[in-house]
C-alpha cells in the first residue's frame, strides 16, 4: 500500500500546480502534501532557486496576478519510487506545458522527490527538478 499512496500524493501534487484562464491552481490543498514548510529547489539555473510552499505559491501566484502566466500543466510520466522504513524517494519523470496549444510538444524534466512517513501519513519532505535540455537528456532507466 505504500507506493499507491505515495503515487497518489504526487498526483496529488501535479494537480494542484496546474492552472488555466478558468481554473486557478489549488495552492489551498498544495500546503497539506508537504511536511512543514516544505522544500522545493528548482536547478535550471546557475544558481538554483529556492522555495518554500508558500514562497513557491506567493511566486507563481504573483505571475498569474501580473497576467505573465496564464496555462500550466505538468504530469507524471514515469516513476522509480523506494522506500526504506519511514522515508522514501521517487524520481518522478514528467511533462509539461505553458502552453494549451496541442501542437507544441510537451517539454520534460525530472522531479527528485523525499518523502517521511508521520503518524501514518506520507507528506513531501522536499523536491528538486531539472528540465531536460538538448545537453542533459532523462536516462533511458528513469523512463522505463
Amino acid at each position: 500500500m505504500t507506493v499507491q499512496e505515495i503515487d497518489k500524493i504526487t498526483r496529488e501534487f501535479y494537480e494542484c500546480i496546474c492552472f488555466s484562464q478558468e481554473h486557478y491552481p489549488r495552492y489551498d490543498h498544495l500546503q497539506e502534501l508537504f511536511y512543514g514548510d516544505g522544500k522545493l529547489m528548482n536547478g535550471n539555473f546557475d544558481h538554483p532557486l529556492e522555495f518554500t510552499v508558500q514562497s513557491y505559491i506567493q511566486a507563481i501566484m504573483h505571475q498569474i496576478d501580473d497576467g505573465n502566466a496564464t496555462f500550466y500543466s505538468q504530469q507524471e510520466i514515469s516513476d522509480v519510487t523506494e522506500v526504506f522504513g519511514k522515508t522514501a524517494q521517487r524520481i518522478s519523470v514528467y511533462e509539461y506545458s505553458f502552453t494549451a496549444e496541442t501542437t507544441q510538444p510537451w517539454k520534460r524534466g525530472v522531479n527528485y522527490i523525499q518523502f517521511i512517513l508521520i503518524d501514518g501519513s506520507w507528506k513531501i519532505v522536499s523536491m528538486l527538478w531539472n528540465d531536460e535540455k538538448d545537453e542533459l537528456l532523462i536516462p533511458e532507466a528513469y523512463l522505463a
